[in-house]
């Protein structure tokens, strides 16, 4: 036979506050989440620009240093933007030379 004890008032306290701050921390979760993924979208929602540039090639320049300076909010992949450096200029290979001119595709958010 199982005796049965009884719950004293302090221990209903202590249930309580402990179930109150498991829903308060699941309850901030929930709007930590909702809050991110309405400042995500937002971000992803803006117009984005599109423009072009000449740009002389300067001694040491590389198409990877050429793609830090002008990569925009429409890549997220250097090598892709890189791709794109080649393509707008027909070249073949990474190699570039100081004095000559690239044609730079590159995006903004703001309206020019």
């Amino acid at each position: 036979m199982r005796i049965m004890r009884a719950v004293t008032k302090a221990e209903l306290i202590v249930k309580r506050r402990k179930m109150m701050l498991f829903i308060g921390i699941v309850a901030a979760i929930l709007v930590e989440m909702i809050f991110f993924s309405i400042n995500a979208s937002a971000e992803d929602s803006r117009e984005v620009y599109t423009y072009y540039t000449s740009y002389e090639v300067q001694d040491g320049d590389t198409l990877w240093t050429i793609a830090d300076q002008f990569m925009g909010p429409d890549f997220t992949d250097k090598r892709e933007f890189i791709d794109n450096i080649k393509s707008l200029n027909h070249l073949s290979k990474d190699d570039i030379t100081a004095g000559n001119y690239l044609v730079i595709e590159y995006s903004s958010y703001e309206k020019l």
